[in-house]
């Protein structure tokens, strides 16, 4: 009797200790940047991505190990309108959100981190890749997708082992075709990789743009090794492989491309991954987009379930710790680099159906990690 009613206190007393971990997730209504409906002729057109079956899936993956510290996981899910964003993020503190994952554009994170200041909540921004969010500093801000740098170092370091150091650069009309050029532009010159050309491309179908519109004469009368595409919206790229005057390779927005996920990686536990994303949403394969918000979730829940009382700032001070230690299925432990937020991760450098690379390309080193030659290091990190 004794014995029983000693075992039936412990299961009260886990179920009065029982806590809450409530978990927000907001994304940006018709994202630009998910609307692909222009290409292809408008006959394919790509399934949309949306990243709440990244979130779903890590919490499901993570429900076992929240159940075994009595770790109840709650869901705010939520779309807005620019207009509307910064009343959701207020709306979701309000009703108890510890961590809200941001799937938004680079302007609409600024809003989401000036809306927080000063609130007990974390934000980690998924999917905008400026380097400007990272230096911006925001106290309680985490960042589970690759920084701009990261993905173009990746690319150097590749072009660098392969020993292709003449680059071509053809850039879209998109302003923000010119800023990933930009960005190569700078990872190429750290590593000593020479750009010979850059080469502004445009569909305007008008004679007077025939030198801008076609490809042969894009890249034409200059020597190069290889081809960067600096096209964020799809317009052009798809045109450039097997289209150039010299018989080179094709990288960036086409061609090979730079990716924190792709569904053909085939080793530590990726095809799992990959596999359970592709039952979940009956057939769409997982995005960078959908993995980024995938492990920030994982991450958030796995440090919840380490730090004992679940204190907001305790917490945050973990997941930038060296404790922190994280399976993403890339082969390395992932963790989040305490000067900038960012996660540490490899990339992985892929065709439209194969990984082709993996950066850190083998012989990058670092005192400290490999991980570490990609993306902005300590010693050069400055906040604006």
């Amino acid at each position: 009797m004794r014995a029983l009613l000693a075992l039936l206190f412990v299961i009260l007393a886990s179920a009065t200790s029982a806590k809450d971990l409530r978990i927000g997730y907001l994304s940006l209504v018709d994202d630009p940047r998910y609307q692909k409906d222009w290409g292809y002729a408008r006959l394919i057109v790509p399934p949309p991505i949306k990243t709440v079956e990244g979130f779903l899936m890590a919490m499901a993956d993570m429900q076992f190990v929240a159940d075994a510290v009595n770790l109840t996981l709650v869901l705010d899910a939520r779309e807005s309108g620019p207009d509307g964003l910064a009343a959701s993020v207020q709306a979701m503190v309000a009703d108890g959100a510890a961590v809200i994952v941001l799937d938004l554009p680079a302007s609409l994170v600024d809003v989401a981190a000036q809306t927080i200041e000063g609130l007990p909540v974390t934000l980690i921004n998924a999917t905008a890749p400026e380097d400007r969010l990272r230096s911006a500093c925001y106290p309680t801000m985490l960042h589970s997708g690759p920084s701009l740098r990261m993905v173009m170092d990746s690319y150097v370091q590749y072009l660098r082992a392969m020993n292709w150091m003449k680059v071509l650069v053809l850039v879209g009309e998109d302003p923000s075709d010119q800023g990933l050029a930009d960005a190569f532009a700078n990872s190429a010159e750290r590593l000593r990789l020479e750009i010979v050309g850059t080469r502004p491309f445009t569909l305007a179908a008008n004679p007077e743009a025939r030198e801008g519109n076609n490809v042969k004469l894009l890249t034409s009368d200059v020597d190069y090794d290889v081809v960067f595409v600096a096209d964020t919206r799809g317009e052009f790229g798809r045109f450039i492989p097997y289209a150039t005057q010299l018989p080179r390779p094709v990288i960036g927005s086409v061609g090979l491309t730079a990716l924190a996920w792709h569904w053909a990686m085939e080793r530590d536990g990726a095809t799992q991954v990959s596999s359970r994303f592709d039952k979940m949403t009956k057939g769409r394969k997982m995005s960078s987009a959908d993995w980024s918000v995938w492990v920030a979730v994982k991450s958030v829940i796995s440090a919840y379930t380490k730090v004992p009382n679940g204190d907001q700032a305790a917490v945050f001070d973990y997941l930038k710790s060296p404790k922190f230690r994280l399976d993403g299925s890339k082969g390395v432990t992932l963790n989040y680099r305490p000067w900038d937020g960012q996660l540490r991760m490899p990339i992985l450098l892929s065709t439209a159906d194969a990984v082709i690379a993996i950066a850190p390309i083998e012989g990058y080193l670092h005192p400290d990690t490999s991980l570490d030659t990609l993306g902005t290091d300590q010693a050069e990190f400055a906040c604006d």
